[in-house]
């Protein structure tokens, strides 16, 4: 597992993505996907989320592109969907389509990568749980389970993990 710790202007630039984000959701009414289990757990997940892909980037020397509202599009350049959870597992959603689903956890200022899996790959039935009952059922992959180090598909590398 790498690690990587960001900076002050980077926790900032990715709060500030997040708090974006949030307000966006907030101010357009979006029905938010999760019932929330405590006051402003929306907000912290949007935060810690764009902070994350910050993280990964910064990790992979790619660069980062603070966008918000775009939901179907990749976080990454063309194919690569960063998620951040503390639990233990990669969440790859159904809809995510031939896409490298990468692993972060952490929390202010330090991230941990823990792999990727590239979402057809996870898509197995053993994995597929909606754990919650909310009725969006997902696969929840297994750090344990994911692959390390250079991401990378059919002979084409896609970025190169440090550390």
């Amino acid at each position: 597992m790498a690690q990587v710790e960001l900076t002050y202007q980077e926790m900032v630039l990715g709060c500030t993505v997040g708090l974006t984000r949030h307000t966006e959701s907030v101010a357009k009414r979006r029905t938010p996907h999760f019932p929330e289990k405590f006051p402003d757990q929306m907000l912290l997940s949007h935060q810690l989320g764009a902070c994350a892909e910050l993280a990964f980037c910064k990790l992979v020397d790619r660069f980062y592109s603070p966008t918000v509202n775009t939901f179907k599009a990749p976080d990454i350049g063309d194919d690569i969907e960063v998620r951040w959870s503390n639990n233990g597992r990669l969440k790859v959603r159904p809809d995510d389509v031939n896409v490298y689903c990468v692993a972060m956890s952490g929390n202010l200022p330090r991230f941990v990568y823990h792999g990727w899996m590239w979402s057809e790959d996870a898509k197995r039935d053993e994995w597929k749980a909606d754990p919650n009952g909310w009725g969006k059922p997902a696969y929840f992959v297994p750090n344990d389970q994911l692959r390390r180090g250079k991401i990378k598909r059919e002979g084409k590398q896609v970025a190169s993990v440090k550390g």
